[in-house]
């Protein structure tokens, strides 16, 4: 079973893992001052034992905040910072929101975080670890999207992404483990095979979804004209745009075609009849493979077109997208039995809930 849908669960995007402290007495405030020492109470949680108020009690809406735990799942704490973290972030800094509102943001946070509690501790109840290959394979899967076409891995796009979830790189990395995990923990828990009927129902009850419109693709050059250019300065680009026109039409190079009359090879258009590039549509449909189109003006310039590819509008066979189909329902059932799970394992736990309003 792949990993298609691990990045689906619910588990809360992007964010440090709770904290989490177990149920009985409090920790001296020397255990607490520890970080990351096994069992240890946060400071929060042991000022809350003592009475103390903390420095911050309220929020910029004015309501209490968690300085204690916020739920206990099956006898261990989820402590109060990551609760903090996520009301505060949803509810905003200066905004202010209802009280009946306020109530029901803290209310989904908390679920959300004994979801993830709950799911943690099934994780180890059932044994379900992750190798060295899994996790780089989940990890190459979530580092898909900051590789640049050629290719080379894009730092400073993944660095913003932490950025704006306000996280660190081991964190992220943290998460997308327990992502994989949670995924593990549904393919041994729930039923998320999906047969080839299943396949073959779908692809036939969902015909549209497999239409493909008639398209060209083309090779263009572009010679551009600012918008207020003079008509002497649009003259000139025409006639620029007449002779890279004839040149191809004589057999040159398209490359070199392109770099002596214009900025030089621009990549390929992807053109439908539902185009946005209403003045290029027409022209391209029109051409045969191979064939160069007369300059045509738009209000970037003019462009000079070739046709490289003809398609036509088709519906996609099932031994096609039987793949797609399949993983579409992957993804779906796995979301599905997710939810099915957590809903049985929260029936079953014993759940104290502790808000702090």
């Amino acid at each position: 079973m792949t990993s298609r849908f691990a990045f689906t669960l619910l588990a809360l995007a992007l964010a440090p893992a709770c904290s989490r402290t177990p149920t009985p007495a409090a920790a001296p405030a020397s255990a607490a001052a520890k970080p990351g020492a096994e069992g240890a109470a946060p400071a929060a949680a042991a000022t809350e034992t003592t009475g103390a108020a903390p420095a911050a009690a309220v929020n910029a809406n004015g309501v209490p905040r968690a300085v204690g735990p916020v739920a206990t799942v099956n006898g261990r704490d989820i402590g109060p910072e990551r609760f903090n973290a996520e009301f505060e972030r949803l509810v905003g800094r200066s905004t202010k929101v209802p009280a009946d509102r306020l109530r029901k943001i803290a209310t989904n946070v908390l679920n959300r975080l004994i979801d993830q509690e709950l799911r943690e501790q099934a994780i180890r109840n059932e044994n379900i670890t992750l190798t060295d290959a899994e996790f780089d394979d989940a990890w190459k899967d979530f580092t898909a999207r900051f590789r640049k076409g050629d290719g080379h891995f894009d730092e400073a796009a993944l660095n913003a992404e932490l950025q704006r979830a306000h996280t660190t790189l081991e964190q992220m990395r943290e998460q997308i483990r327990q992502q994989r995990l949670g995924a593990k923990l549904v393919e041994k828990l729930g039923k998320v095979e999906v047969s080839e009927a299943d396949s073959k129902s779908y692809y036939d009850m969902n015909p549209s979804a497999w239409l493909e419109t008639a398209s060209r693709d083309l090779r263009p050059i572009l010679i551009r004209v600012p918008a207020d250019a003079n008509a002497e300065v649009q003259k000139k680009a025409e006639q620029k745009a007449e002779e890279a026109s004839a040149a191809l039409r004589k057999g040159q190079d398209f490359e070199q075609v392109a770099k002596q009359y214009s900025e030089g090879p621009l990549p390929p258009l992807h053109l439908t009849r539902m185009s946005a590039e209403a003045e290029l549509e027409p022209v391209a449909f029109q051409l045969k493979v191979g064939e160069v189109s007369k300059p045509i003006k738009t209000r970037w310039g003019w462009y000079v077109l070739r046709l490289i590819e003809k398609n036509e509008e088709r519906t996609r066979p099932y031994n096609e997208v039987r793949d797609e189909i399949r993983a579409q329902l992957t993804t779906r059932r796995g979301y599905t039995e997710e939810r099915r799970i957590l809903v049985e394992l929260r029936k079953k736990a014993e759940v104290v809930e502790k808000l702090p309003f």
